[in-house]
């Protein structure tokens, strides 16, 4: 897989590559590219997992249940957040797709651009208004933890998730515009680098008995070098030809990204507090020592969305580039094929990993964690319906329906929240996964069964159209695209 991976970045430097190709060439071009960012990506995520499965057990026992929830609610409460640059990277992400389906390289040059100036901008301003605030706020008493230690490096441990956060936002660009141009694998190599770094980190933390927040800058700090590291060898030695400059930052490109951003923000909000409040629901309201009873179980079976995830991810530029190119008939082949593919894999991986559960969790973390069975069939059968969630909305984004989905998501959102504080409450913490599923049947896949069929027709007319009137000789494989 990796020497697959470096044969197509190796070629990827060469620009004709992609150019000169007609209709059929350029589906089995998508394909292609789609296919090794995302099995790269997930080798990557694999690799980041795998880190985490050793790295688990050895931090739950250096730091015991209360610092090791207090850690896990952290990453929890910075999961929400990760709609904080307001939508702007799947602004530029969708942009670049555009621009790149119509061969313009100086509009993803300008997307490049503008994009990296508005994600500085919001990065800089997250970490003046979150330490303008923190010396007033004690979080010790906001995370609830009861310890001396953990209340004294409630605050510190914070601070240092924060500013990886913020270095994170300002970074983004260089991922965007190579999922732009379906050439996502180069980050998730460099992710993969990250990972190995940050791994090596912790280990040497613990070894050497480190603090939390020093244990914390380990494991999220260095992969934000890695991320670094490839935007400067992406932009100053592969791709010069894209490399982002003042003079490209371009107000009506700013005002595209920023509209389309906007509907990325108000979607990335909803849904990441949706999908991310659990660890701090339950912190909240049975304590934060009941947070390792659901992350370790609901991580465990992450493992199966986060791997579909990442194979479906690079399908959101393809589509994109796609329809900008009126190339519908792929379009509905590989969302058919999507679908099919993620409902069977999942399904069968998650009755596996559910039959198997509980001897898992013993061998993971010994004998500290003993989650209800009801929890775990919970969360097998959220697994299945969020990774063929995940199909439609790689779509969806590609196709740019996002008003629909910002509809919608907001309306699960609410309900989604309300049902988890109820069933909590009143029934434990195996109920956090089976409020989500009442809620996104209901709420989500009702609505969208009804909608993309009619979706797909509009865009096929439109399309077609578009294809037939202003670019006849696409088609043809005399002439360049």
């Amino acid at each position: 897989m990796i020497s697959l991976a470096a044969k197509i970045f190796r070629r990827s430097l060469r620009r004709q590559d992609i150019f000169d190709l007609d209709v059929h060439a350029r589906g089995a071009e998508r394909n292609r590219r789609a296919l090794v960012t995302g099995s790269v990506a997930t080798l990557a995520r694999v690799v980041q997992i795998s880190t985490s499965l050793v790295t688990v057990p050895m931090t739950l026992k250096y730091l015991g249940n209360e610092r090791f929830g207090l850690w896990m609610t952290i990453s929890s409460v910075l999961a929400m957040a990760s709609f904080a640059d307001f939508g702007v990277g799947n602004g530029v992400l969708n942009a670049v797709a555009t621009a790149f389906g119509k061969d313009d390289i100086t509009g993803v040059r300008k997307a490049a651009s503008s994009g990296l100036a508005l994600l500085n901008s919001i990065a800089v301003l997250l970490l003046i208004s979150f330490f303008a605030i923190f010396r007033f706020v004690n979080w010790g008493d906001f995370f609830r933890v009861s310890s001396l230690q953990a209340r004294l490096e409630a605050g510190p441990t914070l601070a240092v998730f924060a500013t990886c956060f913020a270095l994170n936002i300002s970074l983004d660009v260089v991922q965007r515009v190579e999922l732009g141009l379906q050439q996502g694998y180069r980050y998730s190599l460099w992710q993969l680098c990250g990972s190995t770094m940050g791994f090596i980190g912790v280990v040497a933390g613990i070894r050497f008995h480190v603090t939390l927040p020093v244990l914390v800058t380990a494991i999220a700090g260095l992969p934000v070098v890695a991320t670094a590291l490839n935007a400067v060898h992406f932009f100053v030695f592969a791709r010069t030809d894209l490399r982002p400059s003042l003079k490209l930052v371009s107000r009506d490109t700013i005002s595209q990204i920023g509209r389309l951003g906007g509907l990325f923000f108000v979607l990335q909000l909803v849904v990441g507090i949706s999908f991310s409040a659990d660890n701090f629901i339950v912190a909240r309201v049975l304590g934060a020592l009941s947070v390792p009873e659901y992350s370790i179980p609901q991580r465990m079976f992450a493992l199966i969305s986060m791997v579909s995830g990442m194979l479906i991810a690079p399908l959101w530029p393809a589509y994109g580039e796609a329809i900008s190119r009126g190339h519908t008939g792929w379009v509905r082949r590989t969302l058919r094929s999507s679908l099919l593919l993620v409902l069977g894999a999942t399904s069968v991986s998650s009755c596996a990993l559910l039959f198997f559960s509980r001897p898992l969790i013993h061998l993971w973390v010994g004998s500290r964690i003993h989650p209800p069975f009801m929890l775990l069939l919970g969360l097998a059968i959220w697994t299945v319906l969020s990774s063929c969630g995940d199909a439609l909305a790689a779509f969806m984004n590609g196709a740019g329906a996002i008003r629909f989905q910002v509809i919608v998501a907001s309306v699960f959102g609410v309900g989604c929240l309300t049902t988890k504080v109820v069933l909590v409450h009143h029934l434990g913490i195996a109920s956090v996964p089976w409020a989500t599923i009442i809620a996104y049947g209901s709420l989500t896949a009702l609505p969208c069964a009804l909608y993309i069929p009619s979706f797909l027709r509009r865009l096929g007319t439109a399309t077609g159209a578009v294809v037939s009137t202003s670019t006849p000789s696409e088609y043809s494989t005399s002439q360049a695209p």
